[in-house]
């Protein structure tokens, strides 16, 4: 006899899951692959690549939301409400919302629209990620989709050195390009990951899985080599700074009987490094000597003399420019519409012409273009943001029952973190849509561990 079906003895569907890994492994994956070639009379259409990686961000994102809404937001449903009401999601809010009301006020709307987009968007993708990531399944699955991106591109990159291909822009100064098109478009993304790649190495360490370390440190040792070749002397700065820190910080805190795993990791990096540089040397000398004369004729002297980079630098002498900017618009002068506005500007900078050959397009600091286009509100929010993902980091990592992983999980982050805040200093890296979205994507990953605000922070050894 047949039992009665009364509709307790159902089986859950198990696609609406599946589904849901599939949008998020694409939306990790594809975009960094994406770029639009094309060229008409020798010239190229679509010079940074953006818009091309920015649509299919945005399409995939909102389908993976409303796939999220329809099928899990009830199983969520109290997080959200505790998400809502945290203090990193209210001074998100208010960067959007600060970003919708400049449209009003804003030298060209169209720009502040466009913004304010990817602002309301990562906003809601923050929500969705935290909500999913804080299973160690999910967030395994988010670091290997987007980690394996970035390994496709610097394959094609360190191709590109040795065979021009066609269909993909050079990056300016050199005969090599990436699917992101410009250099820095595509070193400042690549040092936005790199320590997650370190974590994944680290991690396989620790749970002794050599043949994954192997892989994981081949992976670290091309994207070195391609960065190191880069000429982007921001890039080396915030990969340099976030090595270091994460060492120090962890040597600093991480238990006695744990520390051999910091060795280890590190000693693994070192060789790593000098494989590197022997191999940038030998394959690339032309490329070495000149990341040599940019390092010592350019990054040195201006940490010997900072100085001289407000007053003789371009870019410090833009930073001037947009001060003058801010004092006459105390509440910003509209999302996106710095460029409009500062040739009205240019009293250092008096090289500029603004034609259709030269002009100045971005103030290479982003705190000061923010300062510029968002005003003191919006400006402090963004601090905000930094500021309460640096606490947490240190809350999580000095907590006595944050176990190992998340303890390492959180010191590569904060590594990460330092390289961001790096290069949001000395580049233009919210510039870019996709940078921006690696940026709330970082604050994702931050907000997955466990909330220990209220540990008091000592940064005295653990036995």
């Amino acid at each position: 006899m047949l039992p009665i079906n009364n509709g307790y003895n159902r089986i859950k569907p198990t696609y609406p899951k599946n589904v849901l890994k599939f949008l998020l492994i694409f939306f990790l994956l594809v975009p960094p692959l994406v770029f639009m070639p094309g060229s008409f009379k020798e010239q190229w259409i679509f010079t940074e690549y953006r818009e091309s990686k920015l649509a299919v961000l945005l399409i995939t994102f909102w389908l993976l939301a409303a796939w999220f809404s329809f099928f899990f937001f009830e199983r969520y449903i109290n997080q959200i409400k505790r998400l809502i009401r945290s203090s990193i999601f209210i001074l998100l809010s208010f960067l959007s919302l600060y970003s919708m009301m400049s449209i009003y006020w804003a030298c060209v709307p169209e720009a502040a629209i466009y913004e304010t987009v990817q602002w309301v968007s990562f906003t809601f993708m923050f929500l969705i990620f935290v909500c999913l990531l804080k299973s160690k399944k999910w967030l395994k699955m988010a670091i290997y989709s987007i980690n394996c991106a970035f390994i496709i591109v610097t394959l094609i990159g360190i191709i590109q050195t040795f065979k021009n291909i066609p269909f993909l822009m050079p990056i300016s100064g050199t005969k090599y390009g990436s699917t992101f098109g410009s250099k820095n478009a595509c070193f400042l993304s690549l040092g936005s990951q790199f320590f997650l790649l370190i974590f994944i190495l680290g991690n396989f360490l620790n749970e002794k899985k050599k043949f994954y370390a192997i892989l994981a440190g081949i992976c670290i040792m091309l994207e070195l080599i391609y960065v190191a070749i880069s000429l982007s002397r921001t890039a080396y700065a915030a990969l340099t700074i976030g090595m270091a820190s994460l060492f120090i910080f962890m040597l600093l805190i991480v238990p006695k009987d744990k520390r051999i795993f910091i060795y280890k990791s590190t000693g693994f990096s070192l060789v790593i490094f000098f494989i590197v540089m022997l191999l940038t040397q030998q394959i690339y000398p032309r490329y070495w000597n000149m990341t040599i004369h940019r390092i010592s004729n350019q990054m040195i002297p201006f940490i010997l003399h900072p100085s001289n980079y407000l007053n003789k630098n371009p870019r410090g002498q833009l930073i001037l420019d947009t001060c003058e900017m801010i004092k006459d618009h105390p509440f910003g002068v509209g999302a996106g519409n710095w460029l409009f506005l500062y040739p009205l500007y240019h009293n250092h900078l008096k090289k500029i012409g603004f034609n259709r050959k030269k002009q100045a397009r971005k103030v290479h600091n982003d705190y000061i273009q923010y300062l510029a286009e968002l005003g003191f509100p919006g400006f402090l929010a963004f601090i905000g943001l930094l500021f309460l993902s640096f606490k947490k980091l240190l809350s999580c990592i000095r907590h006595k029952t944050c176990n190992f992983y998340e303890k390492t999980f959180a010191a590569c982050l904060t590594a990460q973190l330092v390289a961001v805040a790096i290069m949001l200093f000395f580049s233009f890296y919210l510039e870019f849509p996709y940078r921006k979205f690696l940026f709330v994507f970082l604050l994702s990953l931050i907000y997955t561990l466990p909330s220990y605000e209220r540990a008091k922070i000592s940064f005295t050894p653990t036995s």
